[in-house]
């Protein structure tokens, strides 16, 4: 059990001693990998990956026909993406090597895809959007639960944390994605794209349907499972659900389901103990999951994407 040796309310303080231009890294480190659990990220991740296939191009680059790992081998690829992630939110910012290293993995991944689905991997402002999203969303679903986002002092360590990243990022040939100038900047440009860049493919429900059933297959026992999805829906808004088809839940049980997350949060902020270190993340994700039978929504999506689109040939793929 480790030893506290920190005040029982530490975090705010700290960064509030910090410089956003210089302590950006560990500003975003503080307010982001201390009060969260390996449970809260995957639902953000989740919410995270709903958001990024917005663009219909975005959701065939995953399900390639239905052979891609986010269909076959859903926790996989989560474990995957939350190592990646987590290693971005631990880093010392563009010039930590763990860093680099894991986004150079990326970019090869890209690289190996670019040729057959170029309109996601290849589109510019996909990039822009999924930086964006990394930097801005928790502060969006902040304000949706009713909550005060990011400080003015956060946004600005959140903006240089990610603009660094984004300079490691491949597009092509093309070194680094474009951005916007400021945090404000980026709310703006999601804003924007999620207004005009949003459409609906065959696979849109796939890849929904998929990221949900992995949630609630890793956190709920199968009974719960409509807890589960009501809780990573209940945060959706209603050009999420309706971009992949889906229907969200009861305004009461969105009231009930936002009302409790707004009271944890609040209590854990203001009047729980600050952890003294970071959240459990790798751990928790350390070890492969196995991987549960397609469900009946699941497999409904595949089918609705089918009668839409043949199966292409091609190899099951396992590596993206």
């Amino acid at each position: 059990m480790t030893t506290r040796e920190k005040p029982r309310k530490w975090i705010n303080a700290e960064i509030e001693a910090l410089d956003p231009d210089v302590d950006h890294a560990r500003i975003w480190r503080l307010g982001n990998a201390y009060r969260t659990s390996p449970m809260i990220l995957n639902m953000a991740v989740c919410q995270g990956f709903l958001r990024l296939v917005g663009p219909g191009s975005g959701a065939r680059t995953l399900v390639r026909g239905g052979k891609g790992k986010v269909v076959l081998h859903q926790q996989r690829r989560i474990e995957g993406t939350m190592h990646a992630v987590w290693t971005w939110y631990l880093g010392e910012g563009a010039h930590d090597p763990s860093v680099r290293e894991s986004v150079e993995r990326v970019n090869r991944q890209h690289d190996a895809w670019a040729g057959k689905y170029p309109d996601a991997i290849l589109d510019v402002r996909q990039y822009t959007y999924t930086i964006c999203i990394l930097a801005a969303e928790p502060h969006r679903v902040m304000e949706r639960l009713g909550l005060p986002g990011f400080s003015a002092k956060e946004q600005r360590a959140a903006y240089r944390h990610w603009s660094q990243i984004a300079g490691l990022f491949r597009i092509g040939s093309d070194q680094g994605v474009p951005l916007p100038a400021d945090f404000d900047g980026m709310l703006a440009f999601l804003a924007d794209f999620e207004r005009n860049d949003y459409s609906t493919a065959p696979e849109s429900n796939v890849v929904a349907e998929a990221m949900l059933q992995q949630f609630c297959d890793r956190w709920f026992p199968r009974p719960l499972h409509g807890l589960g999805r009501a809780l990573v829906l209940s945060l959706a808004t209603p050009d999420l659900l309706a971009v992949h088809g889906l229907k969200g839940p009861r305004p009461l049980v969105v009231w009930t389901l936002r009302r409790t997350l707004r009271t944890l949060i609040t209590v854990q902020v203001r009047w729980a103990p600050d952890p003294v270190e970071v959240a459990p993340i790798r751990a928790a994700f350390a070890k492969p999951r196995p991987e549960t039978p397609m469900g009946g929504r699941l497999k409904a999506a595949l089918s609705g994407m089918r009668e839409q689109r043949p199966v292409p040939d091609g190899p099951t793929s396992t590596d993206a």
